[in-house]
């Protein structure tokens, strides 16, 4: 995670401190900027460990909609066992994009992979090959590219004036029961421009400690992100109440928790969700501290534990 390489934040709080937060000063607060977002005040400077990344092999595997569930099945087992070099996010497209080479599949559901590998190319090749074998793929994007080529491949699938409505959660595993029912729900999607993302956790993200930082959550096996969105704005409401009904029949395989980041407007229960009982209630004495009036509440915001004074 981003936050586990931060090793210092410069703060302005709510009361025109100029503070720094580290691991040998103000510790509560570094503590509560690593994952509790901007409820403290504005930061106006990182330190933090960068890493140096090469060419990555990247690209997207796309596979028919129609066996999105034998392909989830191989999913499931095949991100158990994969090296901590290798990133991947599972995809249901209800329409293929443009550009798609295959041109008889083109506007077509498909199931699709992404992944990036940085490491050997060699051991990338490797470690992807399962993939393209597994159908076999109907495209196969992946390629040597520089990692900020990888960064904005995505961006062409978010093009401005669209609906938007989006509902997180983090899932346990991936059973045969919940397979089931994340296909019924993508086969039976709203909008042509709905996509779902199903993000494979692990590696660092489960080495390091729950309580070293705010961020949460981190026994999690899946990040689901169902997004949807659409051009005619007149129906909006059909599209959220599918979104919505979508993630309420995935509550069962969730552990409870949500990624902060993909939270939409969904109230107080559901920013409490994001950190745990524990933890929110350390970071609302964390707001009672350097944010008692809630200055900056336009967030997921996390309340003061006590009144404003």
């Amino acid at each position: 995670m981003t936050c586990d390489n931060v090793l210092s934040v410069k703060v302005v709080t709510a009361g025109g401190e100029f503070l720094t937060a580290r691991e040998t000063e103000n510790q509560d607060l570094f503590w509560g900027v690593r994952g509790g977002g901007g409820n403290f005040g504005v930061a106006t400077e990182f330190q933090y460990r960068l890493h140096e990344v090469g060419p990555v092999l990247a690209g997207t595997i796309y596979y028919p909609g129609s066996k999105v569930r034998e392909v989830l099945r191989f999913y499931r087992d095949y991100v158990t066992a994969v090296p901590d070099e290798l990133t991947t996010m599972f995809v249901f497209i209800a329409a293929s994009p443009a550009p798609f080479h295959h041109t008889l599949l083109h506007g077509s559901p498909v199931a699709a992979i992404h992944v990036c590998y940085a490491g050997s190319l060699e051991a990338g090749e490797k470690a992807v090959k399962p993939l393209r074998e597994l159908g076999p793929p109907i495209e196969d994007t992946v390629k040597v590219m520089p990692y900020v080529a990888l960064q904005s491949m995505l961006d062409p699938g978010s093009p401005p004036g669209l609906g938007n409505y989006w509902k997180s959660a983090y899932l346990r595993e991936l059973s045969d029961e919940a397979i089931e029912v994340f296909s019924a729900f993508s086969g039976n999607n709203t909008s042509l421009l709905t996509q779902v993302h199903l993000h494979h956790l692990g590696g660092a993200v489960q080495r390091a400690a729950e309580d070293v930082m705010a961020f949460s959550h981190r026994d999690a096996r899946f990040v689901l992100n169902i997004v949807t969105k659409w051009r005619d704005l007149r129906a909006s409401e059909r599209h959220i109440q599918w979104t919505r009904e979508f993630e309420a029949a995935m509550r069962p395989f969730s552990t409870g928790g949500v990624y902060v980041n993909f939270l939409g407007e969904e109230g107080e229960e559901r920013v409490r969700a994001a950190y745990g009982p524990s933890k929110y209630l350390r970071l609302a004495a964390l707001k009672d501290k350097y944010d008692p009036a809630n200055v900056f509440r336009l967030n997921q915001n996390i309340r003061p534990a006590a009144p404003p004074r």
